[in-house]
C-alpha cells in the first residue's frame, strides 16, 4: 500500500515540471512603437524575442489598437526601400532575434484610435509551441530610433 507521504512527495516532485509546462518559452523585450506622423493609421513596432531552452516560432501577432498586426520585413529592392509580409519568424534556442527600424517589425495597418507620444497599447504575440505573450508597448515620438537605455 502507497502512504500518504509517498503520494504528496510524488505530487510536489511534479510541481516544478507542471509550472515549467505553463511558463513562456519566449522572452520580450524593449517592445515600443513610433506614434504615427500626422493622423497616420499606421506605425510599426519593435522588439527582441528570446527563446528558452527550446526553439520556436513567431506565427502571429494582434492588438486591439488595429485593424491588421502582421509581420513585415523591410528590404531593398534596386535601391528602393520596399516591405513585404512574412509568414513566421524563427526563433532558435537561446539566441535573441532583434525587430528594427530598417529591417523585421510588426505592421499595424488600420489603427482604431490615435497612438500618441508616451501612450501605450497591449500587444499579444503567438508562438508555435509556447503560450501567447501580451506585452504593454510604448509609444515613442514619430522619428525615434529607440528607447533610450541609460548609460
Amino acid at each position: 500500500m502507497i502512504g500518504r507521504r509517498t503520494v504528496l512527495l510524488a505530487a510536489a516532485a511534479l510541481l516544478p515540471a507542471a509550472a515549467a509546462a505553463q511558463a513562456p518559452q519566449v522572452q520580450v523585450a524593449q517592445p515600443w512603437a513610433r506614434a504615427p506622423a500626422g493622423a497616420g493609421r499606421s506605425t510599426a513596432v519593435y522588439l527582441s524575442l528570446r527563446a528558452g531552452g527550446t526553439a520556436d516560432r513567431l506565427i502571429g501577432v494582434a492588438t486591439p489598437v488595429a485593424g491588421m498586426a502582421m509581420l513585415h520585413e523591410s528590404f531593398q529592392d534596386h535601391g528602393i526601400a520596399r516591405m513585404r509580409m512574412v509568414e513566421g519568424l524563427d526563433l532558435p534556442a537561446g539566441m535573441t532575434v532583434t525587430l528594427k527600424p530598417g529591417g523585421l517589425h510588426i505592421m499595424l495597418t488600420g489603427l482604431k484610435q490615435q497612438l500618441a507620444r508616451g501612450g501605450s497599447f497591449p500587444l499579444t504575440l503567438h508562438f508555435a509551441n509556447s503560450p501567447p505573450v501580451t506585452v504593454t508597448v510604448p509609444v515613442l515620438a514619430p522619428g525615434a530610433s529607440g528607447p533610450q537605455t541609460p548609460g
